[in-house]
């Protein structure tokens, strides 16, 4: 597998993210550098993140957690993740969100469901990217497999076939120097990094050092379709 790094400011980069903090634990490098280049970058958020109970009950000190609850969740999830991608360095209308059900991506892709699939088809015509970062198949996270299953349905259907890179988040790499492609981070993109996970302050509460060491020295890719 291949061990570089390469971009260039004719990319149009295409990240999905599962949840809010998915961008900046898996790709926060990336998209510093991406950015750096003068590339195109986008950010799908695919879930607002909503139905995350636990540290929503530490938080507003609260048990029952109903639909009123989740929606204000997923709305305080928004705009942590537009600034983590400020503070990676794009705007805020390089976000995108679609809104489908956190922790319901397995059924929306079982189901092969219309309008799931219809939204990323359309970022897909619409955007034109040269290239997409998507979520490991590999990943241990339901939301995550389910999530790269769509984003292959919806290229299949909207005709493309496009490099794209994998990040693994919820698995442990078994071989990290030969897990794919490495890309190395400075010490101010590591900082950066580390600054934008900060920003989805809503999961630090309940797991902060297990968020903050995301901000390490490499980011690892499973790069396929590289035709």
């Amino acid at each position: 597998m291949p061990s570089s790094f390469t971009l260039s400011p004719q990319d149009r980069v295409l990240v999905f993210a599962p949840h809010p903090d998915d961008e900046a634990l898996g790709c926060g490098g990336l998209i510093q550098q991406a950015v750096a280049l003068g590339a195109q970058v986008r950010v799908i958020f695919q879930t607002d993140g909503d139905n995350n109970p636990w540290p929503q009950r530490y938080v507003e000190q609260r048990w029952t957690i109903d639909a009123s609850c989740r929606q204000r969740w997923g709305e305080r999830r928004r705009l942590e993740a537009v600034r983590s991608l400020q503070t990676l360095g794009l705007q805020a209308d390089a976000a995108v969100f679609f809104g489908l059900p956190d922790q319901g991506l397995t059924g929306l892709w079982q189901q092969k469901d219309a309008q799931a699939l219809g939204l990323h088809v359309s970022e897909l015509q619409t955007f034109r990217p040269t290239l997409l970062v998507v979520p490991s198949q590999d990943d241990n996270h339901p939301d995550h497999g389910a999530s790269y299953d769509l984003i292959q349905e919806a290229m299949r259907r909207a005709g493309m076939d496009l490099p794209q890179w994998a990040y693994l988040i919820h698995r442990r790499w078994f071989c990290p120097e030969a897990a794919g492609l490495t890309l190395q981070l400075t010490l101010r993109q590591k900082a950066r990094k580390l600054a934008a996970i900060e920003c989805h302050e809503t999961q630090l509460f309940l797991s902060s050092s297990r968020f903050c060491a995301y901000a390490r020295d490499q980011e690892i890719f499973i790069p396929s379709n590289t035709a």
